[in-house]
Protein backbone atom coordinates (compact mmCIF):
# COMPACT_ATOMS: atom_id res chain seq x y z
CA UNK A 1 0.00 0.00 0.00
CA UNK A 2 1.43 3.12 -1.13
CA UNK A 3 1.01 7.12 0.50
CA UNK A 4 -1.83 7.22 -2.33
CA UNK A 5 -3.73 4.26 -0.94
CA UNK A 6 -3.77 5.28 2.65
CA UNK A 7 -4.97 8.85 2.01
CA UNK A 8 -7.72 7.28 0.02
CA UNK A 9 -8.64 4.47 2.65
CA UNK A 10 -8.11 7.49 5.55
CA UNK A 11 -10.56 9.40 3.15
CA UNK A 12 -13.36 6.90 2.85
CA UNK A 13 -13.36 5.90 6.89
CA UNK A 14 -13.48 9.75 7.05
CA UNK A 15 -16.43 10.20 4.13
CA UNK A 16 -18.43 6.79 5.80
CA UNK A 17 -18.02 7.90 9.38
CA UNK A 18 -19.05 11.78 8.74
CA UNK A 19 -22.16 10.75 7.10
CA UNK A 20 -23.01 8.34 10.14
CA UNK A 21 -22.64 10.34 12.40
CA UNK A 22 -24.76 13.49 10.58
CA UNK A 23 -27.46 11.01 10.59
CA UNK A 24 -27.27 10.75 14.39
CA UNK A 25 -28.57 13.90 16.25
CA UNK A 26 -26.99 12.41 19.44
CA UNK A 27 -23.50 12.15 17.99
CA UNK A 28 -22.46 16.08 18.24
CA UNK A 29 -18.71 15.12 19.54
CA UNK A 30 -16.73 14.11 16.69
CA UNK A 31 -13.18 13.85 18.03
CA UNK A 32 -12.41 10.97 15.85
CA UNK A 33 -13.23 12.77 12.37
CA UNK A 34 -11.18 15.39 14.47
CA UNK A 35 -8.73 12.79 14.45
CA UNK A 36 -8.71 11.60 11.02
CA UNK A 37 -8.60 15.26 9.57
CA UNK A 38 -5.28 15.57 11.66
CA UNK A 39 -4.00 12.13 10.21
CA UNK A 40 -4.80 13.04 6.97
CA UNK A 41 -3.13 16.71 6.38
CA UNK A 42 -0.26 14.90 8.14
CA UNK A 43 0.28 12.23 5.19
CA UNK A 44 -0.13 14.65 2.57
CA UNK A 45 2.33 16.91 3.99
CA UNK A 46 5.34 13.96 4.74
CA UNK A 47 4.13 13.15 0.86
CA UNK A 48 4.69 16.33 -0.26
CA UNK A 49 8.23 17.18 1.35
CA UNK A 50 11.58 15.18 0.04
CA UNK A 51 13.39 12.45 2.25
CA UNK A 52 15.75 15.08 3.21
CA UNK A 53 13.44 18.14 3.98
CA UNK A 54 14.07 19.14 7.84
CA UNK A 55 10.69 20.38 8.56
CA UNK A 56 9.58 21.97 12.32
CA UNK A 57 7.67 20.43 14.81
CA UNK A 58 5.48 23.32 14.82
CA UNK A 59 5.17 23.35 10.69
CA UNK A 60 3.93 19.73 11.02
CA UNK A 61 1.21 20.66 13.63
CA UNK A 62 0.17 23.46 12.13
CA UNK A 63 -0.40 22.05 8.82
CA UNK A 64 -1.99 18.91 10.53
CA UNK A 65 -3.95 21.32 12.75
CA UNK A 66 -3.08 20.00 15.72
CA UNK A 67 -3.23 22.19 18.83
CA UNK A 68 -0.10 21.95 21.16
Amino acid sequence: MDIKDVIEQLQRIRQDRFLEAHHDSYDLNQPDLDALDCAINLIKLLQESRLNDSLMVGEILAASNIDR
